[in-house]
């Protein structure tokens, strides 16, 4: 995180009214963030994180945009970042309405608004894309649209589960090998490991579910200039969905297909497929 740059860890409050409201403190690293000029830019980029993410993910392709003159916004969802008992709390409602009326909100400010997202935030911006042809472009992150290992008997025995399980524990341990960029790190991923990352949540799983088919429906429709960006090890998104997105959206989308990249490819383990991904999406919607 580049202390040089104008962080202001906060976007406008009106973003969240009307959905989940968070009892749990905020992780530093999940602290929503605007970066804005002064100025005002005529150029704005809403930035959306993904299903147990946080803004902090996003630290780096922010950064590289303000640095080429976009004014960038980056909220936190309902329920992330915080605790589980939030999370568990939150869902499919409260993720895409706060990115919605963030979108709204900036496309009544600023000259040209695009969006980017990263994994279920990719498939978030994807759909609110969908929903506003004014938007200018669109970058859709290994967007969770068609997810490995989620066939129709794994989703009919999750939405079983949904119904009676909380939380189930699983196996998660931290992996230095990871740029992380926000401040503060690696501490803060220890936090979100032990409240988030620790567990398979069945009830918000089906919600990422409802996400990735609603996204998928409204494909067809997205007007804006789009760059599909996928990870070559992804091992939570199809790879190869990149080519189906861009079949559906059309000829306004394009594909970028990340060498040696992993699904957290904007803080990857490979510092060449990290700097691919975010200098693609920075040059893709400086056109």
């Amino acid at each position: 995180m580049n202390s040089n740059l104008p962080y202001v860890f906060s976007v406008p409050t009106d973003w969240s009214r009307d959905f989940y409201c968070d009892k749990g403190p905020v992780i530093p690293a999940a602290r929503p963030f605007t970066l804005l000029h002064e100025p005002r830019a005529e150029k704005a980029v809403l930035l959306v994180h993904g299903f147990t993410g946080y803004p902090g993910e996003l630290v780096r392709p922010a950064e590289d945009l303000y640095e080429k003159g976009f004014d960038c916004f980056v909220p936190r969802l309902p329920g992330h970042g915080t605790t589980g008992k939030d999370f568990i709390s939150s869902g499919q409602k409260d993720w895409v309405g706060v990115a919605e009326n963030a979108l709204v909100d900036l496309l009544g400010k600023y000259k040209e608004v695009s969006v980017v997202g990263h994994s279920m935030g990719g498939a978030i911006a994807a759909l609110i894309v969908s929903r506003h042809p004014e938007v200018k472009g669109a970058v859709l992150c290994c967007p969770g649209i068609e997810l490995e290992n989620m066939d129709k008997k794994t989703v009919r025995i999750l939405s079983v589960l949904s119904l009676f399980v909380k939380k189930m524990k699983k196996e998660w341990q931290s992996d230095p090998r990871y740029h992380l960029h926000y401040e503060g790190a690696p501490k803060d991923d220890e936090k979100l490991g032990e409240e988030y990352w620790k567990f398979l949540y069945p009830r918000n799983i089906v919600s990422l579910l409802r996400i990735a088919e609603s996204a998928k429906a409204g494909l067809p429709d997205i007007k804006a200039r789009t760059l599909i960006i996928g990870a070559e090890k992804d091992a939570l998104v199809v790879p190869d969905s990149v080519y189906t997105i861009q079949k559906a959206i059309g000829d306004r989308a394009e594909t970028l297909l990340v060498k040696d990249a992993t699904h957290y490819v904007y803080y990857d383990i490979s510092q060449e497929a990290e700097e691919t991904a975010v200098k693609a999406t920075v040059e893709f919607l400086s056109r």
